[in-house]
């Protein structure tokens, strides 16, 4: 069951980094640096796939220190 965990730690890290990355490689924001989409949108997301990525991130390495 713990195994279980980790890699579903680690899948939810990986997850979390390719949403933040999506805005700015394979799911495009508009283009004009004045729209809401641009200016907040994507920064957000950005914002919130890193702190997924790093919350996992330290979730895998405790799970993986009491196994």
């Amino acid at each position: 069951m713990k195994n279980l965990s980790i890699i579903l730690s680690s899948l939810t890290a990986l997850l979390g980094l390719l949403v933040g990355i999506a805005p700015y490689t394979f799911a495009k924001v508009c283009g004009m640096a004045n729209m809401h989409c641009h200016k907040v949108t994507a920064p957000t997301v950005l914002v919130f796939g890193i702190l997924i990525f790093v919350l996992s991130l330290v979730q895998t390495a405790i799970l993986w220190k009491k196994r």
